[in-house]
């Protein structure tokens, strides 16, 4: 599964200028600061703009000046104002590989004065490009410029041409899947959805120890805080993946003979897990195990989800686990892209061993203060693993690669 097919990033945060093309698993490695978690803010940020406006997005990041790139190069370009993101996608009815929908936006602001008083203040401006195929025929795109949103259907003249109108501070992301059909609705709620539902997933492992305060749930929350009852409601309505999932366990924590799921009382009724340990009388609830048991029954729960998300990022997916658990799950990830597309991140040369180049994007930043997003082209990459004897993490931690630091 391949739902988004290139990020594309101009003036934003640390990435002054990237494109990076995306697989079905795509693992980013890099030193710290080198533009990893900024090229998921890239997602992020698209999600917020879907699920609450433009303008609320923008101010929720911290306000136009932090997210505009500050380095160097950006100070001494006509166009450095300007913060651009571009989307290929295949997410519509009929879209493809070679007929991708897309999704562009540029926003930046511009000083007004007042006719009254004088005054001058920043206003919001934007550019939207949204182009898919609606039907088998030819494409069609829209186009958001100020308050007034043009529809060209892919007709050879301009009176087949649409316009509506549109307020400035608002996303056609975001305002026109609420529109009529032949505003594109349909099409523009689909891309929009990539975004709106995608999933940061970064355990927490206070709250993902705690019972959960529901008996059951089909949906796994971004930070695992509900795992007890997600996995209360895999036994059931998936038992083979549940027994699956309890198998994965046993290999990456040696000792765990399976998993309890206890109903709690009280004033709210809920889950929690229970450890069986080999050689250990009774239970162990999992508020009582070790961080890397509980981040591990987290991930394995993310891994295993029958209905992810079309798109999953991971922070660190290999932090707190011993590298001989990353063969099951380098495995995993790899059963996960048939349901999710996912977009990893990971400091450990042990994973990347396990990994084929085509899944490897490495990232570095420059003098200027630039991401590099790949530092090195993939192609490149599979051509060094072939000439030497080194594994691939190993290539990439001795510098052969860059992204080190």
């Amino acid at each position: 599964m391949r739902p988004l097919h290139s990020i594309s990033a101009e003036n934003f945060l640390s990435l002054n200028d990237v494109q990076v093309e995306l697989r079905d698993l795509n693992v980013l490695v890099g030193p710290n600061a080198a533009g990893k978690t900024n090229l998921l803010k890239v997602i992020q940020f698209l999600g917020d703009t879907v699920r609450t406006d433009l303008l609320p997005a923008i101010e929720s990041h911290g306000g136009f000046e932090a997210l505009r790139f500050r380095g160097a190069r950006g100070k001494s370009t006509s166009s450095s104002n300007r913060i651009k993101i571009g989307i290929k996608a295949q997410v519509t009815t009929y879209a493809s590989a070679n007929a991708p929908d897309e999704y562009g936006l540029t926003f930046w602001q511009r000083r007004v004065r007042s006719a009254k008083s004088g005054d001058e203040k920043k206003i919001l401006a934007r550019i939207e490009n949204l182009q898919f195929k609606r039907t088998q025929g030819r494409g069609r795109r829209i186009t958001v410029r100020g308050g007034k949103v043009t529809i060209d259907d892919g007709a050879r003249t301009d009176s087949d041409q649409q316009e509506l109108g549109l307020a400035s501070r608002s996303s056609g992301l975001s305002t026109l899947r609420r529109l009529g059909r032949n505003a594109g609705a349909i099409q523009v709620d689909e891309l929009a959805k990539l975004f709106e539902t995608f999933r940061v997933f970064e355990v927490d492992g206070w709250a993902a120890r705690r019972p959960s305060r529901e008996t059951t749930t089909s949906r796994l929350e971004s930070d695992g805080s509900n795992v007890a009852a997600f996995l209360s409601w895999l036994s059931v309505a998936h038992p083979e993946t549940f027994d699956l999932l309890k198998d994965d366990l046993s290999t990456i924590v040696p000792g765990i003979i399976d998993l309890e799921l206890h109903p709690i009382g009280g004033s709210q009724e809920g889950v929690e897990i229970r450890i069986v340990e080999e050689s250990l009388t009774g239970t162990t609830p999992l508020g009582a195990a070790s961080f890397g048991t509980v981040r591990a029954i987290a991930i394995l729960a993310m891994l295993h989800d029958p209905n992810p998300p079309l798109l999953t990022c991971v922070e660190e997916i290999d932090h707190g686990l011993h590298p001989h658990a990353l063969d099951r799950i380098v495995e995993r990830m790899r059963d996960a892209k048939e349901r999710t597309q996912l977009i990893v991140v990971t400091h450990s040369p042990a994973l990347v061993n396990r990994l084929d180049p085509s899944e490897l994007i490495v990232c570095e930043r420059n003098h200027l203060g630039e991401s590099v997003i790949p530092a090195i082209d993939p192609e490149l990459v599979a051509e060094m693993t072939d000439s030497t004897e080194l594994d691939l993490g190993e290539l990439w931690f001795s510098g052969a690669l860059g992204g080190v630091l």
